[in-house]
């Protein structure tokens, strides 16, 4: 495994369209963590971040950008995030590259479209087996985003609920994302959890629900502890960083067969992978609360630790040079 003692020859230079500002400090954190983490391991890491969300001439921005930082600087290869981003990364023949695919880069159709000539023309990293399917990746390395250990721990429910307002003496389902991006909320299949909800109400009177909007990193990890049990009900997903956020704090998890959240929960305590029925949701979640916290919940994240994720990272990325064996 490579360690900061054989990282320092590598220079890397992170393209991304999703990284924290000031205005939306959460927005791309996963990304930042793993630069953080690449440094911590003795790369030298630079960042080229843009948003291509208001307007995609954005992206064709980004690739004279890119070329000029390569002209520039001397980078030993590019690591692009989102396959949209990867397309730009290709543009350019003079430096390898990694893309990382995330997700909706896969599933949707103009977007898989790019994606799959991107996966051709660089390096494949995909956070899912389900993306690497999508994208006819037999081989590609999968590799999720990392979860913060240190962040993301088991706390009293009571003191979670405390600091978050909640109620103290009420089953606590949780949807681990925010509701209030509309954009999302057929992705999301809302409408079934809200049903499944209203089936445990029938049964369990004393119900409540949250979401994640409008919270900070560090009151989401109180969230994750404050919940009797994470519920998710997509209809797509790549590798929800939520759900394992959810099992590191020991908190159950009940989803549907999306992402690699089947692989990740199954036979796990009190965790089960449902049918996208209200009422298979329902009993899912009434076990789940049953069941409880379970300190193997927390194990079972221990291989998605920060450090742990950027040493696979970094395994890629000697290999693509020459300089290592396949992570």
């Amino acid at each position: 495994m490579p360690t900061s003692d054989d990282a320092h020859e590598l220079r890397v230079l992170v393209l991304t369209n999703m990284y924290p500002t000031p205005f939306e400090p959460d927005f791309g954190c996963y990304v930042r963590d793993q630069v953080d983490d690449l440094k911590a391991l003795g790369v030298p890491v630079s960042v080229l971040a843009f948003d291509g969300r208001p307007a995609r001439r954005r992206y064709l921005t980004a690739g004279r950008v890119l070329r000029r930082a390569l002209r520039r600087g001397r980078f030993d290869l590019v690591h692009a995030h989102y396959g949209l981003t990867g397309a730009v990364a290709a543009t350019q023949l003079t430096t390898p590259a990694v893309t990382t695919f995330h997700g909706s880069d896969a599933w949707v159709p103009w977007q898989r479209k790019v994606s799959w000539l991107v996966a051709r023309r660089t390096q494949p990293i995909t956070v899912a087996p389900v993306i690497a399917d999508s994208l006819g990746l037999r081989d590609a390395p999968v590799i999720p985003c990392a979860v913060d250990l240190d962040r993301f721990v088991p706390i009293d429910r009571v003191e979670a609920r405390s600091a978050l307002g909640w109620p103290q003496h009420a089953c606590g389902v949780l949807f681990p994302a925010a509701r209030g991006d509309v954009t999302k909320l057929v992705r999301k299949q809302v409408g079934v959890f809200d049903a499944a909800v209203e089936r445990l109400r029938a049964r369990v009177p004393d119900v409540f629900t949250a979401s994640l909007d409008g919270l900070t990193r560090d009151q989401v990890a109180l969230a994750m502890n404050a919940a009797d049990v994470a519920v998710m009900t997509s209809l797509w997903e790549g590798a929800p960083v939520g759900i394992k956020e959810a099992l590191a704090c020991q908190t159950p998890v009940v989803s549907v067969a999306v992402g690699d959240v089947a692989g990740l929960i199954d036979g796990l305590p009190g965790c089960a992978v449902v049918e996208r029925d209200p009422e298979a949701v329902a009993r899912g979640i009434e076990r789940a609360v049953a069941a409880g916290r379970d300190p193997v919940l927390r194990e079972a994240m221990r291989p998605y630790g920060r450090r742990a994720i950027a040493e696979r990272v970094l395994g890629v990325y000697r290999q693509l040079l020459g300089r290592g064996d396949a992570p």
